[in-house]
Parts: structure tokens; sequence; C-alpha cells
């Protein structure tokens, strides 16, 4: 079974690509190209993962992802199931595309790390963020091209990034203060990070394997922003301090922030909520500047005691009897007779709370069940193109099958029989789908009226949706009855402090 569409990207108010579309292209133009160590200048420089722009246009222009899926219909006989996802970009849209790439440090110029506007005959190497980006969604979509798996197998794969939350109509980064605190004890690390060499062997390898100072960057998402010890700014001496230039390159670096706007929207955050504060003279900065975050060199920032105190960092005065923070023992009635309904609340309130929803991400991803989070709010995305769609007064046969084709891609990474990221579901229901979903998705145009072949791809896309919601509720009670109640006894919950 052969399904070909053509994606339709979804735009922000301000004109760039949806996180996890932008992410999706990137993901799917890596995976395309010959990733390979390229020799530059006399001295024969090496750059490993690189390729060139003129290539990445090329394969921007006629991008394609295939992914492929072998399975048993109800009646024992094996079926084959490709289905190739095309992205059409004009040749404007494919330079605009590579220069939002850069943006959000996914590449870099390897020849000049600093230079940020793209223009053909530039050599462009992979950054370990868009490293593990690429590990991410290759492990969720079931990607196995020989370059990716090199790549997500090499010493270079070390980044921990923090997977900012997103509002689902806009793509706008969250900026609650809870969620703001925690992307700040990230940024602050558990210490003050000092250290200017590897802290174990993995990062040592990935120096060692590095061409340039760049991916030692990656060392940072583990262990907080580097911070100068001892510095001297004028007559004094000022101790765990960084740059606004060093603040913003982290976020940059260590976040899913892609641009930056989004790493001073984060950064001014961290001000209004009192975490950071610059020393720098008042001769450097005018009161409106005081007020919001300088990304300049010249410009120091440290934290300020409440950044301290929740970084969990030890006060000036007192290093070492610093009172560690009581975790909430709000979650008792976990260790009590805790009903069904309760455990379903709970979960409503942890995905509609940005702190939360991140803590419980990554809880998910530490037990290796990430997976039902991740295909409960891409069914949601479906659901709502789905409803969205059966408003319209006049539905077009094309809108109808790429609905279609977005279900099958979900069902091919999440519900497919041996797919990359199979949900648990109960086995009724997946034989359900499976049924459904094998039995062709795109209904093409046989020479009847139009009104007759939208209708009847419109209701074959009913029933997938109807049957998508069904599976996305099963999913939603087993993370509420298995997933809730070990969430609220991990400690980063109780850190937080939060009763629900």
């Amino acid at each position: 079974m052969l399904l070909q569409a053509t994606r339709l990207l979804r735009f922000t108010d301000e004109g760039r690509p949806f996180f996890d579309e932008l992410i999706a292209v990137f993901a799917t133009l890596m995976s395309s190209l010959p990733l390979e160590t390229h020799e530059v200048g006399l001295f024969h420089a090496k750059y490993d993962f690189s390729f060139t722009s003129e290539e990445a246009l090329a394969n921007l222009k006629e991008l394609k992802l295939q992914q492929q899926n072998k399975t048993v219909d109800s009646n024992g006989r094996q079926i084959t199931s490709t289905t190739i996802t095309t992205y059409q970009l004009s040749t404007h849209s494919c330079m605009a595309m590579i220069q939002l790439f850069l943006n959000a440090c996914l590449i870099r110029c390897a020849t000049e790390p600093d230079r940020m506007k793209f223009s053909q005959e530039m050599l462009l190497q992979l950054t370990a963020k868009g490293i593990s980006i690429i590990d991410s969604f290759s492990q969720r979509n079931g990607i196995i091209s020989p370059g990716v798996i090199s790549l997500t197998k090499s010493a270079l794969n070390i980044a921990r990034l923090v997977y900012l939350e997103r509002d689902s109509t806009t793509d706008e980064i969250s900026t609650i203060p809870d969620f703001i605190e925690i992307i700040f004890k990230r940024f602050a690390g558990p210490r003050p990070n000092t250290n200017t060499f590897a802290t174990n062997a993995t990062q040592a390898a990935a120096m060692a394997a590095a061409s340039s100072s760049h991916f030692r960057d990656a060392c940072d998402s583990i262990n907080g922003i580097r911070v100068h010890e001892s510095k001297r700014v004028h007559l004094r001496e000022i101790r765990n301090c960084f740059s606004g230039r060093e603040a913003k390159k982290w976020i940059l670096n260590c976040t899913t922030a892609m641009d930056n706007t989004e790493a001073l929207k984060i950064l001014n955050s961290f001000l209004d909520y009192g975490l950071l504060v610059s020393t720098s003279s008042s001769s450097l900065l005018n009161s409106e500047d005081r007020k919001r975050f300088v990304s300049e060199k010249t410009v120091i920032y440290i934290l300020t005691d409440k950044g301290r105190r929740i970084a969990g960092w030890p006060t000036p005065q007192n290093s070492q009897n610093i009172p560690k923070a009581t975790p909430s023992t709000g979650s008792t009635l976990v260790s009590g007779f805790d009903s069904t309904d309760n455990k379903l609340s709970r979960l409503e309130m942890i995905l509609s709370d940005p702190a939360l929803r991140l803590l419980f991400r990554e809880h998910l991803a530490e037990n290796f069940c990430e997976e039902n989070l991740q295909f409960y709010f891409e069914s949601e995305k479906i659901i709502t193109q789905y409803r969205e769609l059966m408003q319209q007064k006049h539905l077009s046969l094309q809108k109808v099958n790429v609905c279609i084709s977005e279900a099958w891609v979900l069902y091919q990474s999440y519900l497919a029989p041996g797919s990359a990221s199979e949900v648990n579901i109960d086995h009724l229901l997946r034989n359900r789908v499976r049924e459904l979903m094998t039995k062709g998705s795109i209904i093409e145009n046989t020479g009847r009226s139009d009104y007759q072949t939208i209708s009847r791809s419109a209701n074959r896309l009913k029933d997938i949706v109807d049957l998508l919601d069904e599976v996305r509720t099963q999913v939603f009670r087993l993370m509420a009855t298995d997933s809730v109640p070990k969430f609220l006894k991990n400690r980063k919950f109780l850190e937080l402090g939060k009763d629900i």
C-alpha cells in the first residue's frame, strides 16, 4: 500500500513555521543528505557531519519523508505500507528555511561558527542541538537511514535539551512563573558551573571528536551555564557571573528556543521574576535597559538571592549549611485509595499546566513511555484539524486527503504493529485500527461528481477520527492510572511544591 500526500505547514502570526513543523522539515532534510566529513583549507581542517549549502537547497526543493511499515492483516496476509510525505518549497522558501535552521542553532557555518546569515557556497555543520533533535525525531518516526544511524550513535550526541512547552494554537512559549523557574534551574545548574573541561568520559570523547569548541557547549546543557568563578569588572570582583551574550547562547543551544526573540523572552522572564540582576554600571545601561535583558558581551549578570535559592546554589554567606527546600507532602492521597476519577482529574491538571507538563513529559521519557504523551498531543492536532475542516462551507478533496494522510502518518508512527513508537493499547482496539487503516486511505477522484467523491472521502475521514479519539481516550486513562501515581512521587515534582 502506497500513500502519497503533500504536507501543509502551519505558520505563526510572525510568519515562522510552528516548532513541530520546522523540526519535521529539518530532520527530514538531514536524513536525505550525505552527512560527511569535509576537509577545508590549507591545513585540511576536518568538519564531521557537514554538508554544502548547494546540497541542502537541492534536497529542500524536492523534500520527501518516506516511512515504511510491515504489518499482517486479519487474514494473515503481510502488508507493506509506505508513506511518502512531500514538502513543496520554492527556491526563496528553501533559503528562508535554512536561515531559520541557523537562527535556531540547529546548524552552523562550519568554517565561521559566528556567521549567522545564510548565503550560498557555505559549508554547514550540525550542532549538538541539531543532532539531539534528529535523534528524537528519528526514534519517533522510525527513520533508519545510514547517515542518521551513524549520527545518533556518535560521541557528539550528548546534549540534553530542555523542551519548551508551547501553546498548541499560537506556538508561543509559556512564561508562567512555575515553568520559568524550572527552566531557570536547568539554566543555572545544580551548582556554579566553573569547570571548563569535560566531566566524564562521554563528554571527553565528544570534545575529542569535535572539530572545534562548538560541541563543548553541549556539556553545558547538562551542567548549566558556564560562569566565571571570579571576574574583575572595573574595580569590583564579581563571583559566579556570566555575560548577557553567553546567557542567550545557552538558551539557544540548550533549549528548543527557535530564535533570538524566543531566547530573550525567556531571559527577560528571569529578570521579571527576580532571578537575575545586572552588575553593569549605570554608564553602560540606561534605566530602560536595566528592565530588559541585554545580550551583550560587556553586560554582566549574576543570580539574585532568590535565583540562588531556587537553583539550589550555596549563598555567599554560608556555603556549607544551606537548608534544602522541604519537598511538598501535598500529594498524600497517593499513598491511600485514589479513585480513577481523581487520577483523571489530576492528569487534566498536569497537562493544562506548562510546568507540570514539562516535568511529566520528562518523567515519561525516563520511564520509556513518552510515546503515550506524544501520541495524545499528535492525535489532538488531527482531531482539531478535522473539526475545523468540517466547519467549512465548501470542502475540497485535497484538504480532506491531507487530513487523512496526517492520520496515516500518526498510525504508522504510534499504532501499527512494530511501529517506531508503538503505544500500549487494548488488543481488540488495535485490531480495529489496523483493519480500518489497511483498507486504503486516500480516495482518488474516480470520475464521479465532486460531491460524491468528497462525501466518500469525508465519511472515511470521520471513521478514522472517531477511532483515533477512542484510542486517545484509552491512552489518556492509561497515563492517568499508571503514570500519574508514580509521577506524584517523583523528586522533581515534589521539589516544585504543587498540590494537585
